[in-house]
Order: C-alpha cells, then structure tokens, then sequence
C-alpha cells in the first residue's frame, strides 16, 4: 500500500544520508573554493542535485515496492534504452556515457546499475523459479550480461565491473549454482592477477628507450584487450614511479594528501594539496573527494566517515533482513553490495591499494546522475523496510 508511516521509517538511515549529504556540499566547497571559475559553484549545484534525489527518495518510500516488481522488465528495458541511447550523442573525452538533457546530462550507466538489481530479483524472486535449474542461471546471467557489455562498451569497464560482486551476492543467496559461482569468482581473481602480471612486463616504446641493462629480464607482447589509458591505470598501481607527470599523478597526490592529513587533519578549508592546485581541480570534489576530507580531517575524520558509510550499509542489510517478501530481500541486499562496492573501491583508490578507477564515493562525490541515482536506491531499500513484517 502506498503512504508513508513515521514510525515505520529507518530514521538511522535517514539521519546517515542526510548527515552525508551536508558534509558532501561542505567538502565540495572546501575542494573548490579557491576556484576562479565555474567549478566554484559545484557546492551548490550538488545541494541542488541532492534536493533532487531527496524528492525521489520520499517518493519511493512512499511508494510500495511491490508495484515496482511488477513494473520489473519495463524499468529494465527502459534502462538498457537509455544505454543504447548514449551511442547515438556524440563522445566526451572519447566515451559515450552520457545523455545531454537541458541544463543536466544523465549517466545511463547509473541507472543501469539499479535496473539490473531490480530485474534480477524480481527474476529471481518468481515463486515458481527452480533454483537447480541450468535456464534459471542462463538467464540471470543475461539479465546481468547485456547491460554489463554495454556499459563495458562505452568505455567504463569499472561501473560494469561493480555489477559482478552484486549478481554474486544475489546468486549465492539464491543458492543458484553455487559451487559453479564459487569456481568461476576464484577463476576471475586468477585472470586478473595473469592481466596485470601481463600489463607490467608489456612490451612499450618506454622499455625498448632503456639501455640494454636496464630493461626488465621479462618482455611481453602488447596486450590488446585494454584501452592505453586503461593499461596505463593498472602500471600505475603495480609501479610506484610510472609516468608521474602524467597518468601516475593523481595517485601520487592523492597518497600525499591522505598522509599529510595525520591524526587530526589540517583543518577545514586548510587542505594544501587541493588550495595549491597540486590534487586537480576538476577531480578533487568527484572521485577524489576522500583525499580532501582525509587531508582536512585526518585519520578520525576518515574513520569517522568510514563508521558512518558502515551504518549506512548496516542499515541496508537490515532491511534485507526484515523484507517481507523475497524481492524486498534480495534489492535491498543487492543495494547494500553496490554501495560496499563503490565505497571500498573509492577509498582503497585514493590510498593506493587498488588501482584508479572512476567511482565515486556514495552521496559525497559531486554528480548530478550519481547523487539522484544513489537516493533512488536508499529510497528503495527505505521503502523495502517501511513495509517490512513485523512479528
């Protein structure tokens, strides 16, 4: 039934989001302030991005979730519309990820992800699906394969990738072909660990500039199934001084704001890094937001935000718990995984101990598409837990 019953809401939750939500307009400030130029503005338009997303989040709250299982398939073919539809405008630094709409350009891939969660469970949910049945697993792999392969297409390899740790979680829960799961997760670690094995010992102009002494005893062929600046992420990582004019630079800088922020943190508005220009600009308040609040915060202002984006996630996996039904199940706990997956990934990056990748972090990095998008799903998962059984 739709309404909304105060008494029924997950107010930890919504105190969490909100508290994000005013330290991420107060960090994109503190990134942007000494701005000359219309980045300096960002602050506000992310509040006006937010006031966006808090209008769908009461939406979806007050609107069942059951009716959104039964708008399942057209959610889910709507979403792979507006993937398809990012072919059709032209590039943006070489990739089609995005649709100009008037005053606002939308990242499908975003809605993409939450198309996917909501098509699988309903899918997956049906009460009369088999579990031990090879169709019922072909077809969640569908369900998850053509949408990865379009946003793979863009380029963004890692917005696709994010969907492989949520259909892993929805599926084992499942119980859906389990040890084939188990099997295939353990045989993409090895690939990945042979790809960058490979990546590092590529053959490059860069080595073959080497004195004879100097190049490594081990050369590989060029890998073709990367993009350079893809490979050139992933050498970046595994090299601590590659190409640091220039691809290795926002690593480097990243690294040294996070530990120059120490115990306390310089203060706000008192970040270096970013005041003198040396974080960039143009990613300090998006995918580097983390590095700003480290510098600023130090090690407890990070581990404050890391128990906040804990409880969040708590939160989420107790309203998978309470669902009153399968579908409210298993989105909530698909949620729950696509927001552990962007926060660890954003933060493991900003430190060095994954490569760099552009995921932003949950309600603090700027971004239209990524803010409304995240308050749709919370506003699900809030919604699963508003209607929840109570015994």
């Amino acid at each position: 039934m739709n309404g909304i019953h105060p008494k029924r809401l997950d107010w930890v939750m919504l105190g969490t989001i909100l508290m994000l939500i005013g330290l991420s307009v107060a960090f994109i400030f503190s990134a942007q302030f000494k701005s000359d130029d219309v980045y300096g503005n960002n602050w506000l338009k992310q509040l006006v991005f937010a006031g966006m997303g808090l209008c769908a989040y009461f939406g979806l709250v007050w609107y069942d979730y059951n009716n959104v299982a039964r708008l399942a398939w057209f959610i889910y073919g709507g979403a792979m519309v507006l993937l398809l539809l990012v072919f059709v405008f032209p590039a943006v630094n070489g990739a089609h990820r995005w649709i100009p709409l008037p005053g606002f350009t939308l990242q499908a891939s975003e809605i993409g992800k939450i198309a996917v969660v909501i098509g699988l469970s309903a899918y997956l949910s049906a009460p009369d699906r088999d579990m031990d049945e090879w169709k019922t697993f072909f077809t969640a792999a569908a369900i998850v394969g053509v949408p990865f392969l379009l946003i793979a297409a863009e380029p963004d390899l890692s917005t696709s990738l994010t969907l492989a740790p949520i259909t892993l979680a929805i599926m084992l829960y499942c119980g859906l072909q389990r040890r084939l799961l188990l099997i295939g997760a353990a045989a993409v670690v090895l690939m990945a660990t042979l790809i960058c094995f490979w990546i590092k010992y590529e053959d490059s102009p860069e080595i073959r500039a080497l004195p004879k002494e100097e190049q490594p005893r081990i050369i590989l062929p060029r890998m073709p199934f990367l993009a350079d600046y893809q490979k050139g992420r992933i050498k970046v990582f595994l090299t601590e001084d590659h190409d640091l004019a220039n691809a290795g630079w926002n690593k480097l800088q990243s690294q040294i704001a996070v530990g120059s922020g120490g115990l306390a943190g310089k203060g706000y508005l008192n970040g270096t890094q970013n005041i003198l220009g040396f974080l960039p600009r143009t990613v300090a308040p998006t995918d580097f937001i983390f590095c700003v609040i480290a510098e600023e915060t130090g090690f407890l202002g990070g581990a404050g935000f890391a128990l906040l984006y804990s409880l969040l996630l708590g939160r989420c996996m107790w309203a998978s718990i309470k669902a009153r039904d399968e579908f409210g199940r298993l989105v909530a706990l698909g949620i729950g995984v696509m927001l552990f997956c962007h926060v660890f990934v954003n933060i493991a990056m900003t430190i060095g101990i994954l490569p760099i990748t552009g995921l932003p972090l949950p309600l603090m990095s700027y971004g239209g598409s990524f803010m409304i998008s995240i308050m749709i799903a919370l506003g699900l998962v809030q919604s699963v837990y508003h209607r929840r059984r109570i015994r």
